[in-house]
């Protein structure tokens, strides 16, 4: 294998890596995807730039290792044992689009990016950020929005 195909293969890998992770954060983050505002923002909060494809080697290797820490893609596999160092407990794809859809059944516009969210999050889970979540408390996140939800529908039908 070349030098050149190594790069790429590499490029490409932490590419979807960063991908994976903002679908989970942001949903539908395709050029026309409710999510690619957020997506947008977001990494050009964490690399100053608004497209992936744009960062330079150095700049993706350390953002895809921040998304690493932060358990939004798992570590690579430990040799022989098959197991991932960490990322096991993270909430998964769909716990994730389902709290982003029930931030915005809330009107909370900005989805999982929302600080809204935010405040329901450190109240519920007891963490800083939702990055930080586990299954478990995405579990009971999900729970207290849609109570909140049913709540506000059943109001809002109580009105009528």
């Amino acid at each position: 294998m070349t030098t050149t195909t190594k790069t790429n293969s590499r490029r490409n890998a932490d590419l979807a890596m960063i991908h994976m992770a903002a679908k989970a954060l942001f949903g539908d983050t395709s050029k026309n995807g409710d999510g690619r505002d957020d997506y947008e923002a977001w990494l050009k909060r964490h690399t100053g730039k608004r497209s992936a494809g744009k960062l330079t080697t150095p700049e993706r290797i350390a953002f895809v290792k921040h998304l690493r820490t932060e358990g939004l893609v798992n570590d690579r596999k430990t040799r022989g044992t098959g197991q991932t160092v960490a990322g096991e407990d993270r909430p998964t794809k769909a716990q994730w689009n389902k709290i982003g859809g029930l931030a915005r059944d809330l009107n909370w516009d900005r989805g999982l990016a929302d600080e809204r969210l935010h405040g329901f999050v450190e109240r519920t889970a007891k963490v800083d950020h939702a990055q930080f979540i586990t299954r478990a408390q995405a579990s009971k996140i999900i729970t207290g929005l849609e109570n909140w939800v049913r709540q506000k529908t059943e109001g809002s039908d109580a009105v009528s």
